[in-house]
């Protein structure tokens, strides 16, 4: 289970500004928000499928402590949730609940998945061959951009960002990736989250000092910008730089495309 005590912070706006953090959320110098937990919040039944339980394991502990319903504050809530769950283990999604389902349920939490990508869609003798699927097309577009001894086009952009020349620095620019810890903020139409897929940090050497700090969002071919990820990008780019990169990787194994874009604050 996730530990609600854990050095996390839910990142706060009043009126399109950031709400000042305390002097150790400012040390930890992230933002991040706390994991989400069934049952804290309530107006939002989801049941949990048996296809789930078979791509994913930590759900196995989840329905021993809260059963095969699951309670959540809205749609986006459990969306957040599933995304939470897929992070570590099999890839889950929401689906609405038909009309005719007389319960008080209004969505499942179902496997992301086809057979073809958890089983051989064609066996070749001892050739096995895999459908990609969504989740792993674009886990290959945010490898690449972030991937490898070093990251070209992340530096590329970044010295066209703050006009580094090399000569400027004391020992070169140098990038430092992470995996981006979910966000969230409050809104008008409720809470929403988005777990960014890196931060990169700009630095001058690896123990220099930090030059800039980007978090980014990587789409690979036509997958679309969900909202909930729009509305947070937007109110942390009130205090952050934040980044949409959108990767075209059609030509592979010759070549790549992308195009990144500054995300403007909320207004």
């Amino acid at each position: 289970m996730p530990d609600r005590d854990s050095d996390t912070v839910q990142l706060q706006f009043d009126k399109g500004r950031l709400v000042e953090r305390s002097p150790e959320e400012r040390a930890s110098n992230e933002y991040a928000a706390d994991p989400i937990i069934p049952g804290d919040r309530t107006g939002f039944a989801v049941e949990v499928k048996d296809n789930a339980l078979e791509v994913n394991s930590t759900l196995l502990e989840i329905i021993t402590t809260h059963g095969r319903t699951l309670d959540f504050g809205s749609r986006d809530h459990a969306e957040a949730y599933a995304e939470q769950l897929s992070a570590a283990d099999g890839s889950l999604r929401i689906q609405a609940a038909p009309t005719n389902d007389s319960r008080d349920i209004e969505a499942y939490l179902l496997a992301d998945h086809t057979p073809s990508i958890s089983e051989p869609a064609t066996t070749d003798g001892e050739t096995w061959t895999f459908d990609v699927g969504a989740n792993l097309y674009g886990a290959l577009g945010e490898a690449i951009v972030t991937g490898g001894s070093k990251p070209h086009a992340l530096y590329y952009f970044v010295q066209e960002d703050l006009q580094l020349d090399d000569t400027e620095l004391a020992s070169g620019l140098t990038l430092e990736i992470e995996r981006g810890k979910p966000i969230s903020v409050d809104h008008r139409e409720g809470v929403k989250r988005w777990a960014p897929d890196c931060v990169v940090r700009a630095k001058d050497g690896w123990d220099g000092c930090e030059l800039a700090k980007y978090y980014c969002e990587i789409k690979t071919g036509n997958a679309s910008f969900e909202r909930s990820q729009g509305v947070v990008m937007k109110e942390l780019a009130a205090q952050e730089q934040v980044l949409k990169i959108r990767m075209r990787i059609e030509d592979l194994p010759e070549q790549y495309s992308l195009r990144i874009h500054e995300v403007t604050p909320a207004e």
